[in-house]
C-alpha cells in the first residue's frame, strides 16, 4: 500500500488525483503545514523540508509533487493520466510538465510568499514583477491550451499537468476561482470543467475544496 502525506488544498493534489485514478491502494496521510506550527519531527525524517507531498512506497521515500505524479501515471497506464512513451503526444505531455513546475508554480510561489524571497522588509518590487511575469506565464498555457480540439493540454485526454494546472492555480484567488467568473482565462476555465467530467478527479477535488464545474 501506498502512503501519501499531504495537505488539502497544497501540492499533494496532483499525485493524490493520480492515485484515486489508478485504483491502487493507498492512505492518504494528513500533515498540518501551516505557517505558525512546528513540522513533526518524524515528518521531517521523510521529508526534511518539511513540505508536501512525500510518497512512501515498499520502503522508498519519494519527493515532489510532480514527479510522484508522472512517476505513478506511468506505472499505472489503467489511470490513462499520461500518453505512453511512444505516443506523439509524449514531448508535450513531457513539456507542459515540467514548464508548469519550473515556470508556473515557481512563480507563484514567488508571488504568493515574497517574504521568502527577499530580506527587504518591503516586498512590493518582488511580488509586482512576479505578478507581471504570471501574466505572461498565464497567456502562454492560455495559448497552449488552444492547439488541440478540446480542453485539455492533450485536446481531449485529461493528463496529470491539467490537474497541476489547477492546482497552482487555486494557491492565488485573483486566479483561481476569480479568473473564471471573469471569464479571463477562458481556455483556462474550460481546462478547469473539464476535470470534473471524470469521478475519480471530481472526487478528489471535490475533498480538496473546489466548488465544481461551472459549466
Amino acid at each position: 500500500m501506498y502512503k501519501l502525506y499531504g495537505s488539502l488544498g497544497s501540492a499533494s493534489l496532483a499525485p493524490h488525483c493520480v492515485l484515486e485514478a489508478s485504483g491502487a491502494d493507498y492512505e492518504f496521510v494528513p500533515v498540518d503545514i501551516s505557517d505558525d506550527s512546528e513540522r513533526d519531527p518524524e515528518y521531517l525524517k521523510l521529508n526534511p523540508h518539511g513540505r508536501v507531498p512525500t510518497l512512501v512506497m515498499n520502503g522508498e521515500i519519494m519527493m515532489e509533487s510532480a514527479a510522484i505524479s508522472m512517476y505513478l501515471a506511468d506505472k499505472y497506464p489503467q489511470a490513462k493520466m499520461a500518453p505512453g512513451l511512444d505516443d506523439p503526444l509524449r514531448w508535450e505531455y513531457l513539456q507542459w510538465s515540467t514548464y508548469l513546475t519550473n515556470t508556473l508554480q515557481e512563480t507563484m510561489l514567488l508571488k504568493r510568499y515574497t517574504s521568502g524571497y527577499t530580506t527587504d522588509s518591503d516586498t512590493s518590487a518582488v511580488s509586482e514583477c512576479a505578478a507581471s511575469r504570471l501574466d505572461h506565464i498565464l497567456g502562454i498555457i492560455e495559448d497552449g491550451l488552444d492547439k488541440h480540439d478540446g480542453p485539455f493540454f492533450l485536446g481531449n485526454s485529461l493528463s496529470t499537468p491539467d490537474v497541476y494546472l489547477n492546482m497552482v492555480l487555486e494557491w492565488d484567488p485573483e486566479i483561481g476561482a476569480g479568473a473564471r467568473e471573469r471569464g479571463e482565462w477562458p481556455n483556462i476555465g474550460r481546462n478547469y470543467d473539464g476535470l470534473f467530467t471524470r469521478d475519480d478527479i471530481a472526487r478528489v477535488l471535490h475533498q480538496n475544496g473546489y466548488p465544481g464545474s461551472s459549466g
